[in-house]
């Protein structure tokens, strides 16, 4: 698992994304509601919040975050 930052989160009109930097890396990864272990937990997520993820690579959507929770099992 990597651990990084949460950056940007986005819950308007519809819309529920997010944006997670790991640690030491300048990239920031996609994240949505189906990234998370729990999809439920996505409402408990906050900027600047500490989590812990995977992440993919697909050659259509880039890098983004996968079974992503809060560290320490928070979420």
């Amino acid at each position: 698992m990597t651990l990084g930052t949460v950056t940007k989160l986005v819950t308007s009109f519809g819309s529920h994304w997010g944006r997670v930097r790991p640690y030491g890396d300048k990239r920031e990864l996609f994240f949505n509601p189906g990234s998370l272990v729990k999809p439920a937990d996505f409402a408990a997520i906050r900027e600047g919040q500490e989590v812990e993820f995977e992440e993919e690579a697909d050659h259509v959507n880039g890098a983004h975050a996968i079974n992503m929770r809060g560290h320490n099992n928070e979420n």
